[in-house]
Protein backbone atom coordinates (compact mmCIF):
# COMPACT_ATOMS: atom_id res chain seq x y z
CA UNK A 1 0.00 0.00 0.00
CA UNK A 2 1.34 3.30 -1.21
CA UNK A 3 0.92 6.18 1.30
CA UNK A 4 0.21 9.60 -0.07
CA UNK A 5 2.80 12.62 0.53
CA UNK A 6 0.75 15.73 1.36
CA UNK A 7 2.43 19.02 2.12
CA UNK A 8 1.59 22.33 4.13
CA UNK A 9 2.91 25.93 4.31
CA UNK A 10 3.66 27.74 7.44
CA UNK A 11 5.02 31.14 8.15
CA UNK A 12 7.27 30.63 10.84
CA UNK A 13 8.48 33.57 13.20
CA UNK A 14 12.38 33.62 13.07
CA UNK A 15 12.24 33.67 16.93
CA UNK A 16 10.70 30.24 16.60
CA UNK A 17 12.66 28.76 13.76
CA UNK A 18 15.27 26.79 15.22
CA UNK A 19 13.00 25.34 17.84
CA UNK A 20 10.56 24.53 15.04
CA UNK A 21 13.68 22.94 13.18
CA UNK A 22 13.58 20.59 16.07
CA UNK A 23 10.37 19.85 16.00
CA UNK A 24 10.67 18.84 11.75
CA UNK A 25 13.97 16.39 12.47
CA UNK A 26 12.50 14.91 15.82
CA UNK A 27 9.12 14.45 13.34
CA UNK A 28 10.62 13.19 10.32
CA UNK A 29 9.49 15.67 8.10
CA UNK A 30 10.43 16.88 5.11
CA UNK A 31 10.96 20.67 4.20
CA UNK A 32 12.22 23.90 2.26
CA UNK A 33 12.07 27.20 2.39
CA UNK A 34 10.36 28.48 -0.08
CA UNK A 35 10.40 32.42 1.19
CA UNK A 36 11.04 34.51 3.81
CA UNK A 37 9.88 38.06 4.57
CA UNK A 38 12.11 40.33 6.75
CA UNK A 39 9.74 43.11 7.66
CA UNK A 40 7.53 40.90 9.53
CA UNK A 41 10.81 38.22 10.38
CA UNK A 42 8.94 35.63 9.27
CA UNK A 43 10.09 32.43 7.30
CA UNK A 44 7.47 30.60 4.89
CA UNK A 45 8.48 27.02 4.58
CA UNK A 46 6.97 24.27 2.92
CA UNK A 47 6.24 20.53 5.37
CA UNK A 48 5.52 17.59 3.21
CA UNK A 49 4.65 14.93 5.37
CA UNK A 50 2.58 11.50 4.90
CA UNK A 51 -0.76 10.86 5.79
CA UNK A 52 -1.56 8.99 8.70
CA UNK A 53 1.81 9.02 10.19
CA UNK A 54 0.98 9.68 13.73
CA UNK A 55 4.88 10.96 14.21
CA UNK A 56 4.87 13.51 11.53
CA UNK A 57 1.10 14.62 12.40
CA UNK A 58 2.13 14.99 15.82
CA UNK A 59 5.14 17.29 15.07
CA UNK A 60 2.97 19.57 12.71
CA UNK A 61 0.97 19.78 15.41
CA UNK A 62 3.49 20.78 17.95
CA UNK A 63 4.90 23.38 15.24
CA UNK A 64 0.95 24.75 14.59
CA UNK A 65 0.30 25.49 18.22
CA UNK A 66 4.11 26.84 18.97
CA UNK A 67 3.77 29.21 15.59
CA UNK A 68 -0.09 30.20 17.10
CA UNK A 69 0.60 30.46 20.74
CA UNK A 70 3.73 32.91 19.75
CA UNK A 71 1.27 34.92 17.56
CA UNK A 72 -1.26 35.28 20.10
CA UNK A 73 1.52 36.69 22.87
CA UNK A 74 3.20 38.67 20.07
CA UNK A 75 0.47 40.38 18.41
CA UNK A 76 -2.61 39.38 20.70
CA UNK A 77 -6.27 39.12 18.73
CA UNK A 78 -4.81 41.26 16.44
CA UNK A 79 -4.47 39.15 12.55
CA UNK A 80 -1.05 39.37 11.88
CA UNK A 81 -1.54 39.22 8.30
CA UNK A 82 -3.82 42.49 8.28
CA UNK A 83 -1.34 44.73 10.97
CA UNK A 84 -0.10 47.50 8.34
CA UNK A 85 3.70 48.03 8.86
CA UNK A 86 4.11 51.86 9.00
Amino acid sequence: MKTTTEKQHIKIPIELFLDVCKMIRTGNLNNKITGSNEATGEVLLELSFSKGNKIQNDALQNIYESVSEWNEQRYGDENPDEIALN
